[in-house]
């Protein structure tokens, strides 16, 4: 069901949206991927942060189809970022895993990332801190239900 916004609310909503927008836009600069599109250099980071796994939880992770996955993931093998191996579990699958170049390549990117957030976060004080990371937490996890 969705609710009836005052005009109010929704220009907050608004603002803060576009503000995580202009965030993430901004922490992209922060590192070189190259000629990873941002829906490729995300799969990858994935692969790298949760370790292998196949296509289709790969799609729900990302969530995205499993045929958008797919086209990302022939182009992540072309570039040398991904490879296939052969699903233990279930030989008709594959599970997909990041190459050892790609792993260095999100380290760093997610490093200078991380690096420069860090830098922001150093000018506010601990408890504007503290309150953006669980608000940001919450926010996450009710756009997940």
């Amino acid at each position: 069901m969705i609710q009836q916004h005052s005009a109010e609310r929704l220009a907050e909503a608004a603002d803060a949206y576009l503000a995580v927008g202009r965030i993430t836009r901004l922490l992209r600069r922060a590192g070189d991927t190259g000629a990873l599109s941002p829906g490729s250099a995300a799969a990858l980071g994935t692969l790298v942060r949760c370790g292998p796994m196949r296509l289709g939880d790969l799609a729900a992770a990302e969530r995205v189809t499993a045929p958008t996955m797919s086209r990302i993931i022939t182009q992540l093998e072309k570039g040398g970022y991904v490879q296939r191996a052969p699903d233990p579990i279930d030989g008709r699958a594959h599970v997909l895993s990041a190459t050892g170049p790609a792993q260095d390549m999100v380290n760093g990117l997610t490093s200078a990332r991380i690096q420069r957030f860090a830098d922001v976060l150093d000018h506010l004080h601990d408890d504007e801190r503290r309150i953006l990371a669980t608000t940001l937490t919450r926010i996450v996890d009710l756009l997940d239900e």
